[in-house]
């Protein structure tokens, strides 16, 4: 049901719309219907200048819709399939959360009745088969252990009555080989078997359906499988022995997946040359070793087969499959930005659901574009660690913990990172009034008194927006994942292109569309810290999730496990850009060095170098003293200082231009602020503003701070911030071209 410490709460789908599209708003609500009207966030309170004159406003019928947790694969029915005289099943499994009770390894219901292999509440496999009137039993006398290789095998014979369950452990040592488990205790009572509903359902790996209509995942797995296998007979010891290491392709194997298969799609493939293919649910991790992966195996690319594995998480939410409260075609006269959905309950509660709007793709261009860095709302959305560590959660913090909702920043149940995220959810603190709560530790577990109330992601790049309003600029908004799809061709008719506030997780085609528009003349102003920084993956498949793999040498929350360090919706090695050769240094001047720590949140101003006085810099300081500090004043993101949070710096072995001006530095951060694992050789902290010029007459200014945006509207706009800000961005809009002169090879 829904849950009361947030009465209404949904999302949109697709996140990006241009006008003449159609979103679906999605809600859950205590109540039977919501009032819904359109508002636009970039503007301040009150609410009533935000409302916007719209087809989405409206009275709709609404109420509770469920979270459907818990990823699965399924087959559909096919007659080759059924319940026989004799079958047999095998697959690998690995565990990883033993004591969560039963779990479900296959499944089917038929008309004859149904089969099951399961762990029990105990942790033994377990198979149950029921019918022809009967229903037997057979359990191994041992639990199964996390973290281990099972081959598990089990077949009936209505007619003899015989009943078989052989499991084989994988040794030790990462070989080949297997240890025979002991025999199972088989019983086949003489007893009625229970009634079905006489409808045959699909075959089920990794969890079982409840009967009728829109059921549930329920007994969901924790752990690997791989090659699920279904015969028209229970085979042989010898003929099992073979099948453990084999290639699919027994005789008697009437369906065989192989999972190393299409790992790109939510398709799984059948081998078996009987075409039953099925398809992943909550979409379990792809690309994952399999029982006969070892340490020799550099990559996915070297050895494919052996990456024939998926991990199944009982926490899986991929798509919460809501029904749409409305269907809005987006109005043809509404301009480009960031709206919410403003839902109220006709009797409590109420949401702001965002979207982004780009503008008509008959319109012109605005001058400036603002790239939304929807990965990284993605990325961090839903950060349910961050919220358990509050003594007092907000609603939507509440409501993150209770559904145990994941970011990318957080470990499924089984202690695993989660890699995949999407906006078919409701993402509760992806809003613009969601605040980070930063203080100091007590103990180490706890939050002591807050130091601040932080905006962080969209309600962060909000500060962006109605900068840009206040300055009474022209500009359209995109996504990153519209700059994924679109490339360069999408940044081109604008003069200027900003960043968001923390733009951090980017895609190969995303820093592809950058470095074209930049070569050609583009002029990008990078108000970020720690950007360009993860490797990012988009499921085209789809196209409503992203994925990361964190791995080697950078700063993050878990790591993966050996050998699976490569994005299942690409291909590609995850990890940090830096890794891979990519430097955010080489296209914006600066890159990540450091981040706060877990104590006060604070940060400081920027202090004015030579390069600074630099005839090339001159515009940017005009109306700035020699001496002034910039942005050494109070800030709604940072607590101080418009450095802080999360920062870059300039460095010429990593990219930074030759030619480059670092104009200003900000070094005196509070010792909370730590380097980055990948930084630990690098000079002290610090954070640096830069320019400089590209071939075609374009230029980059790069902050090189999360907090830079936040310092932008005190005392109404009207400090150094602000000014230095608004100096660059008039000298960006002009049509003179930067001299391309001063470029050194």
């Amino acid at each position: 049901m829904q849950d009361p410490s947030l009465p209404v709460v949904g999302y949109f789908d697709p996140l990006s719309v241009a006008p003449g599209d159609v979103a679906r708003l999605a809600l859950s609500t205590t109540d039977e219907g919501v009032d819904v009207t359109l508002v636009n966030l970039a503007r301040p309170e009150p609410q009533a200048d935000r409302t916007m004159r719209s087809s989405l406003t409206g009275r709709y019928r609404a109420g509770p819709q469920e979270l459907p947790f818990g990823s699965y694969l399924t087959v559909p029915h096919a007659e080759h399939l059924s319940l026989g005289g004799s079958f047999g099943v095998s697959l690998w499994v690995m565990p990883t959360r033993v004591k969560a009770g039963r779990q479900v390894l296959m499944a089917k219901d038929d008309t004859a009745g149904r089969w099951a292999l399961a762990l029990d509440d105990h942790g033994r496999i377990r198979w149950d088969v029921v019918a022809d009137g009967i229903s037997a039993t057979a359990t191994m006398p041992t639990p199964v252990v996390d973290g281990t290789w099972y081959f598990v095998a089990a077949g009936c014979d209505l007619a003899t009555r015989r009943l078989e369950l052989v499991v084989h452990r994988r040794a030790d040592r990462h070989t080949r080989s297997t240890a025979p488990a002991s025999g199972p205790d088989c019983t086949w009572p003489d007893r009625p078997a229970v009634p079905g509903d006489q409808r045959p359902g699909p075959l089920v790996i990794g969890a079982s359906l409840g009967r009728g209509e829109g059921s549930r995942a329920e007994h969901v797995l924790n752990g690997k499988v791989a090659a699920p296998r279904v015969y028209r007979r229970f085979l042989s010891a010898e003929e099992l022995r073979a099948e453990m290491d084999a290639a699919p392709g027994h005789e008697a194997s009437v369906g065989a997946w192989d999972l190393s298969k299409d790992t790109a799609s939510r398709r799984v493939v059948d081998v078996s040359g009987r075409g039953a293919h099925g398809r992943t649910v909550q979409l379990p991790v792809r690309a994952v070793t399999g029982p006969r992966w070892d340490p020799s195996v550099r990559g996915i690319h070297d050895a494919p087969d052996r990456y024939d594995a998926v991990h199944l998480h009982d926490d899986d939410l991929d798509d919460a499959g809501w029904a749409p409260t409305v269907e809005w075609r987006v109005d043809e006269d509404l301009p480009s930005g960031i709206y919410g959905a403003h839902a109220r309950g006709t009797t409590t509660g109420e949401d702001v659901v965002p979207i982004v709007v780009r503008r008509h793709p008959d319109a012109p261009a605005a001058p400036i574009l603002f790239v939304a860095p929807v990965f990284s709302w993605l990325a961090y959305g839903n950060f349910r660690g961050f919220q358990q560590m509050e003594p007092d959660p907000s609603p939507a913090g509440r409501y993150i913990v209770d559904h145990g909702l994941s970011s990318l920043y957080d470990r499924h149940t089984d202690g695993s990172g989660v890699v995949y995220s999407s906006w078919r959810r409701p993402i509760a603190d992806m809003r613009a009034d969601h605040v980070m709560r930063r203080g100091t530790y007590r103990e180490g577990t706890t939050w002591g008194p807050p130091y601040g109330e932080l905006p962080h992601q969209l309600s962060a790049d909000l500060a962006v927006l109605r900068w840009l309003e206040h300055q009474g600029q022209r500009y359209d908004v995109a996504t990153d994942v519209d700059v994924h799809r679109q490339g360069a061709a999408l940044l081109e008719p604008y003069r200027v292109v900003i960043s968001g506030t923390h733009s951090e997780y980017w895609s190969g085609p995303m820093l592809d569309a950058l470095e074209g528009y930049l070569d050609s003349g583009g002029r990008y102003m990078y108000l970020s810290g720690n950007g360009l920084y993860g490797v990012t993956g988009l499921d085209d498949d789809e196209g409503h999730t992203i994925e990361i793999r964190r791995q080697g040498a950078g700063s993050g929350s878990w790591h993966v496990p050996p050998g699976e360090g490569w994005l299942s919706t690409t291909g590609e090695q995850g990890g940090t850009w830096w890794r891979r050769g990519r430097t955010p240094q080489r296209l914006v001047g600066v890159g990540f060095c450091a981040e706060w720590g877990s104590a006060q949140t604070t940060g400081c101003g920027y202090r004015r170098t030579p390069a600074s006085h630099d005839s090339r810099a001159a515009f940017m300081f005009e109306g700035i003293g020699a001496d002034e500090v910039i942005g050494d004043l109070p800030n709604p993101v940072l607590g101080h200082g418009a450095a802080g949070y999360e920062l870059d710096r300039a460095d010429r072995a990593l990219g930074t231009p030759a030619h480059a001006l670092v104009v200003a530095t900000a070094r005196e951060l509070p010792l909370e602020h730590w380097l980055a694992m990948e930084e630990l050789l690098a000079p002290r902290v610090r954070a640096d503003l830069t320019f400089f010029e590209t071939t075609g007459g374009g230029a980059v200014f790069s902050t090189g701070s999360v907090a830079w945006a936040g310092a932008l509207a005190h005392e109404r706009y009207d400090n150094n911030v602000a000014r230095l800000t608004g100096n660059v961005l008039d000298r960006f809009l002009d049509p003179e071209p930067f001299d391309p002169s001063v470029i050194t090879s």
